[in-house]
């Protein structure tokens, strides 16, 4: 769940997606008329059908403002389990904002906070299966890999800790250049004294990422420091990475080939 993953930035990407997926709900509510609503006779009720936009639109925005501030405290990177996380939130903000427009404004009732789970499973659960998983998809579509450009020069230290007892390695974070994992084992690949160095360690690769700050997960089984990327082979579908000091090509993910492919000409 915590494995690196692009992530929709871009505010004019999302207001795209918001509108897509709100046209969509506003077409099923007016032509295929779910819920019986065919039977049901107010005044302006395609108008007030359409009003259903809104009320994801503006979650959606909302939402994406705050998700932004978690990605740049997050070091600019997104995994799984936040994407999982914003989208199930998503879904609870939309619903509630439909609640208040269906009650308020569709049918001029008072609202009753104890009636909104059960306005939930009847009127916006049935919409999960549909409406979710295109979300998600449509955010994967526009998604990029943000790599970011750091100084060569940080003497942070760090320090990682295996599932062992006692087990313990110590590095430079300027000095780090792979890991890899290796089943229930990770090989972490460091300079000490200008000298490649490799070490095995107990671990998984979702607790070394958070570790070390630099470190970018460019593939499930490999976290790099873009620092020693020195050249980019292949393309989306299959492409390879070279690293300093290392003689194996590294293999790299669609999302993260685009990424690095950005950071290489931007880089100084």
């Amino acid at each position: 769940m915590k494995r690196s993953i692009g992530y929709t930035s871009n505010w004019i990407h999302t207001i795209f997606i918001s509108i897509i997926l709100s046209m969509m709900v506003v077409f099923i509510l007016i032509f295929l008329q779910p819920f019986d609503t065919y039977t049901t006779d107010i005044p302006y009720k395609n108008l007030k059908l359409f009003g259903y936009s809104f009320c994801i639109i503006i979650p959606i925005l909302f939402l994406h403002l705050l998700e932004n501030l978690w990605y740049g405290y997050a070091n600019r990177k997104w995994n799984v389990l936040q994407e999982v996380f914003i989208l199930l939130l998503g879904f609870i903000l939309i619903t509630i904002v439909s609640y208040f427009y269906n009650t308020i404004l569709v049918n001029g009732f008072k609202i009753h906070l104890n009636e909104i789970l059960n306005w939930s499973k009847s009127f916006s659960v049935p919409f999960a299966p549909i409406f979710i998983p295109i979300w998600a998809y449509l955010r994967f579509r526009f998604s990029k890999i943000e790599i970011k450009s750091t100084s060569s020069e940080s003497d942070n230290k760090i320090v990682i800790k295996g599932s062992n007892s006692n087990e313990q390695i110590k590095f430079l974070e300027k000095d780090f250049i792979m890991a890899q994992a290796q089943s229930n084992y990770v090989d972490i690949y460091f300079l000490s004294q200008n000298t490649l160095e490799k070490q095995v360690i107990r671990s998984t690769l979702s607790n070394l990422i958070k570790e070390i700050p630099r470190g970018q997960q460019i593939h499930r089984s490999f976290i790099i420091n873009p620092s020693f990327i020195t050249g980019i082979a292949g393309n989306t579908r299959k492409g390879t990475i070279k690293l300093s000091y290392i003689d194996a090509d590294i293999p790299i993910s669609s999302k993260h080939f685009l990424g690095v492919k950005k950071y290489l000409q931007n880089r100084p």
